[in-house]
């Protein structure tokens, strides 16, 4: 019995007759960064909606061990309020008050290296700054489990690998953090992966088990072979 953070059952949704998910089943424990993987349209950001309470799901059942932050493919903070604002305006959402407040947005704001850009209008961002932004608004009030939706896209290499410094820090303290992502670095550096492929998850393991499992050399090899399985089937 592993101690899961977040416990998905047959999890399903449909759009009118499309399914985009279909009845998938997960265990992710504290601590660890489980990354999906899939091609546009496999039900990766379906799935971690659902997760978040954005969508409904159609089917099956899922349960999550503590707060949660969610960080959206698309930007959902306010372009008209400043970086700060935004900041403040997320932290007292989740209860944060006074010097509680004000130390965690200034400790956010820093990780995510936001610091000179506080009182910069949010709509001058550029998309990897906006991504960057959302992801330290959303672990302002140190969630038990971080949703993420593709959090570093359009973020240049540079940063992208500052990111994931910051992210592998909130999972040492044991933060669980699930993140739709295209990258397959990224996803050598999870402790599990998931594959998606027309809503099914194919393939849930670590990066070597998954690998080992079809003898391939790299993780590319290993999803292609996977997904040529799952296709004869």
């Amino acid at each position: 019995m592993i101690d899961a953070a977040i416990s998905v059952h047959e999890l399903t949704k449909s759009f009118g007759k499309h399914p985009a998910v279909k009845r998938v089943s997960l265990e992710i424990r504290r601590g660890e960064i489980y990354g999906l993987l899939g091609s546009n349209g496999s039900g990766k950001s379906t799935l971690i909606r659902m997760l978040a309470g954005v969508l409904e799901a159609t089917g099956g059942s899922f349960k999550l061990q503590g707060s949660t932050g969610y960080v959206a493919q698309r930007f959902g903070l306010y372009d008209d309020l400043l970086v700060e604002e935004n900041m403040v305006f997320h932290a007292r959402c989740h209860g944060l008050r006074g010097d509680s407040l004000r130390v965690a947005v200034a400790h956010s704001l820093s990780l995510l290296g936001l610091t000179g850009m506080r009182n910069r209008e949010s709509r001058e961002l550029s998309y990897g700054w906006k991504h960057r932004l959302a992801i330290a608004a959303a672990i302002t009030h140190k969630p038990a489990i971080l949703l993420m939706d593709e959090p570093t896209a359009g973020i240049d290499p540079v940063a992208r690998s500052v990111t994931w410094e910051v992210l592998a820090g909130i999972a040492r303290t044991g933060t669980t953090i699930l993140m739709a992502t295209h990258h397959l670095d990224e996803a050598e550096r999870c402790d599990q992966i998931g594959f998606l492929e027309k809503g099914t998850l194919l393939a849930s393991s670590t990066p070597t088990e998954l690998k080992e499992s079809v003898g391939a050399a790299t993780l590319s090899d290993a999803l292609a072979s996977i997904v040529g399985k799952g296709n004869a089937e």
